[in-house]
């Protein structure tokens, strides 16, 4: 008498082979190009959030990095039709699902053109400034309601979106179109030195910095990767990886500076 064989009912077995597809799919990255956390995608470097999100999720069929208009990112991961946006502060990417382990920390500066005897002490000094930032991004409380308050107001800011955002803003400054301009740190001087322009600007901080996440599209998926992301960053810090990849950028490790983060 011939046996029958054994096996899982169809749709179970459709179930797990429909998982396992979903589980081979890239991670779904996007963001406006920010080096030096992220960059063009086809650069010999990327930006090292990528380069991190990389290592860790190489067992789940990689990362789909793409650049995006940060706005547009942050509202298509929170529908879900993208995985995860590279760079967002908790005030950036409310709706996002975030871990526990930040992937930097951004730290605010203006910059003002070299001999600018002017100094930053707080909003209430840009009166007479015109000052440049980038639309829809997060400079801390304080600078986030200065430009809340004066958006539309082009004699006091002038703000702008899409490509290549820094280096538009800091040519604005050098031909004094603009009196400072808002950025991260990490960012200026990155873009500074690839133009050729850091000898003729000043940065002064204006925050302790702010953690810098990835972020996950809301959901049971976001939760599980932004848990995976966690303890990946805490691998790659304990094995060396992590200080190998930020020397590529010529940074070193942010944990040290997060006591002064707000």
């Amino acid at each position: 008498m011939m046996m029958r064989r054994a096996g899982l009912p169809l749709l179970v077995i459709l179930a797990l082979l429909g998982a396992a597809a979903s589980a081979a799919e890239p991670v779904r990255l996007r963001a406006d190009a920010w080096c030096p956390y992220n960059c063009e995608p086809s650069a010999e470097r990327p930006g090292y959030m990528v380069e991190i999100m990389q290592k860790i999720f190489t067992d789940e069929g990689g990362v789909d990095y793409q650049l995006l208009p940060w706005t547009r990112a942050v509202e298509e991961a929170r529908n879900a039709r993208i995985d995860a946006v590279a760079g967002a502060t908790m005030a950036d990417a409310d709706g996002l699902v975030f871990g526990q382990e930040s992937a930097g920390l951004t730290t605010n500066v203006i910059i003002v053109r070299r001999g600018d005897k002017w100094r930053y002490t707080g909003p209430q000094s840009l009166e007479g400034r015109r000052l440049a930032a980038i639309h829809d991004y997060s400079y801390g409380e304080g600078m986030d309601a200065y430009i809340k308050t004066h958006t539309g107001d082009s004699s006091r800011l002038e703000l702008v979106a899409g490509d290549n955002v820094t280096d538009q803003n800091l040519k604005k400054l050098l031909a004094g179109r603009v009196d400072a301009v808002v950025e991260d740190k990490n960012v200026a001087e990155f873009a500074l030195a690839a133009q050729g322009m850091d000898g003729l600007v000043e940065l002064q901080p204006i925050d302790g910095g702010t953690p810098l996440y990835v972020a996950f599209a809301p959901g049971p998926g976001g939760a599980a990767r932004a848990a995976k992301l966690d303890a990946g960053i805490r691998s790659l810090r304990k094995s060396g990886d992590l200080s190998r990849i930020l020397a590529r950028y010529g940074l070193g490790d942010w944990a040290p500076l997060m006591a002064n983060a707000r």
